[in-house]
């Protein structure tokens, strides 16, 4: 059965594993090491006991054969014709197993075998002592590999707790976020610029949009509501009406008909500017293409015409610039403003329209010559549904000049605004096509 694992656990076992894994390979390749140079040494000291023993002769070289009577020391045998001749007090009278250079089981000795004119030397070198430096070695090295166990457990234990402690501050400002329901900053779990820190940032970021998005949400909600309903209400004030068909006259009738047929054209149009706005800004930045700006000035100014006859709409100069733009959403924006200078214009006035240039940016300026707009609504001419205070009691569902700034925006453009006595004048700034496009 699986269990799961948090991952500070996960991690802890991997560090304690790896530290383990470490240590164990270490004392391996430390022990291996040590037994070479432990057998090159027996080796090399049996080599120097027989070349000691082959210079010796007579009575030298039994007084140096009968030196080695403990067991540690070297067991020596000179054979001459199968016969053992002389060996060390420790070793026993004849030598076991076969005359082949190496390892001996009984004592585990390394044997050294030379052969002479005169005899043969054998010499078997003891390897308890060295046995016994491997014992101590390998009980060294479990003992250091539990203490580097018990270590890398507490080490990885600290190591997965710093590590993941701004992950746990995150995670507990999302919970209180769920809890409370609401949008709040996601702690930053760092000072530095790590990558916990630029995560929780990008966190905070994505709540901040989420908040800002579901503020919009439920304000135009709120507005669309409180906009509905005034046409809701006419259309079932006139339903009242309309009931008692059999007792008003045909002209009630007829005028009930109209005042809904008006409301429902209210409401279409509402919902189409609320759809056509969201749709705007969800899509993010639209794809731009080159279009010439004359051909857009001529037909905004045919467009404004159709809206009333009455005006003179003035098409100042004639310009050759290109322009990047999304044409579909370019006119639209350029019509709502045209729609609003009409809107605010006097009758028989004027609407004048012309092509500024600013750097990578061309502008079409449209000034009118209405009451102008009071500085106390310039900064919320932008917003959904607001009128100031010239603008109450004129149509419209108050989303034209919201919809031309998001139209605007997702063309890396923008609207600006110069309020004045004598009128307003609105630029729509686009993208220059040339000079300054490959």
């Amino acid at each position: 059965m699986n269990f799961p694992r948090s991952l500070r656990t996960r991690f802890t076992i991997q560090t304690g594993g790896a530290i383990v894994s470490l240590v164990v390979v270490f004392a391996i390749i430390t022990i291996l090491a040590v037994s070479l140079h432990l057998y090159d040494a027996a080796a090399s000291d049996a080599y120097s006991v027989y070349s000691g023993l082959k210079q010796a002769h007579g009575e030298t070289l039994v007084a140096i054969v009968h030196e080695y009577t403990r067991p540690v020391d070297p067991h020596i045998w000179i054979i001459r014709g199968h016969h053992v001749v002389l060996h060390s007090p420790n070793a026993s009278p004849y030598p076991q197993g076969p005359l082949i250079p190496g390892l001996v089981r009984n004592p585990l000795s390394f044997r050294l075998v030379k052969n002479t004119a005169q005899a043969t030397y054998v010499v078997n070198w003891p390897l308890k002592p060295d046995l016994d430096l491997l014992g101590d070695l390998v009980l060294s090295m479990a003992i250091v590999g539990v203490a580097a166990a018990a270590g890398g457990v507490l080490l990885g234990r600290w190591t997965t707790h710093r590590v993941l402690e701004p992950v746990k501050r995150m995670t507990r400002s999302v919970e209180i976020m769920l809890k409370t329901n609401q949008f709040l900053p996601v702690e930053n779990p760092s000072r530095t610029n790590d990558e916990f820190s630029q995560l929780a940032g990008l966190l905070s970021q994505l709540v901040q949009t989420l908040e800002a998005r579901w503020q919009r949400d439920r304000t135009l909600l709120a507005d669309a509501a409180h906009q509905l309903r005034t046409p809701l209400e006419v259309i079932r004030g006139n339903l009242d009406i309309l009931r008692n068909w059999d007792t008003i006259d045909r002209s009630t009738e007829q005028e009930s008909l109209v005042a809904i047929d008006r409301a429902v054209s209210e409401m279409i149009a509402l919902v189409g500017d609320l759809l056509t706005l969201e749709h705007v800004r969800n899509e993010g930045l639209a794809q731009l293409n080159a279009y010439p700006l004359q051909t857009l000035l001529e037909d905004a100014c045919e467009d404004a015409k159709a809206l009333d006859s009455s005006l003179h709409i003035v098409l100042e100069g004639t310009t050759q610039e290109n322009i990047k733009i999304h044409e579909p959403f370019a006119r639209r924006a350029l019509w709502a403003v045209l729609e609003n200078a009409v809107k605010y214009s006097p009758q028989g006035g004027r609407i004048e329209i012309s092509v500024l240039t600013d750097g990578e940016l061309c502008g079409i300026a449209i000034r009118d010559y209405g009451p102008g707009i009071p500085a106390q609504d310039i900064p919320n001419i932008f917003t959904r549904f607001y009128r100031g205070q010239n603008g109450r009691g004129k149509s419209g569902t108050g989303l034209g000049l919201s919809i031309a700034d998001a139209l605007m925006r997702s063309q890396k453009g923008h609207i600006t605004v110069a309020p004045s006595d004598q009128g307003t004048t609105f630029t729509l700034w686009f993208l220059r096509e040339s000079p300054y496009s490959p």
